[in-house]
């Protein structure tokens, strides 16, 4: 139990300067930064998620139609198969 705390007061020695220096601001002095403008990222995430939501939509849609499609040929295998003079299908 002594060995973790001393292993504990060591590691805050170490650790607690590295937080004060972390802490100072220091000013940048050189050159001034050159500022790219944002409104040309910003139009192209807007485009991005809406092409992104477009193409969703449209995989959705198709998966609807086909499950549409599928349905209408199981109702009409059923209403063929339960037509009047045929027998039932067998087990």
């Amino acid at each position: 139990m002594s060995r973790l705390r001393s292993l504990l007061a060591a590691g805050a020695a170490v650790l607690i300067p590295a937080a004060v220096q972390a802490q100072e601001f220091v000013k940048v002095q050189g050159p001034p930064r050159q500022e790219i403008p944002a409104g040309p990222f910003v139009a192209a995430a807007y485009a991005f998620i809406w092409i992104a939501v477009l193409a969703y939509v449209v995989m959705l849609a198709r998966g609807l139609g086909r499950v549409r499609r599928e349905t209408d040929e199981l109702r009409a295998k059923l209403e063929r198969a339960s037509a009047p003079g045929r027998p039932a299908p067998g087990p």
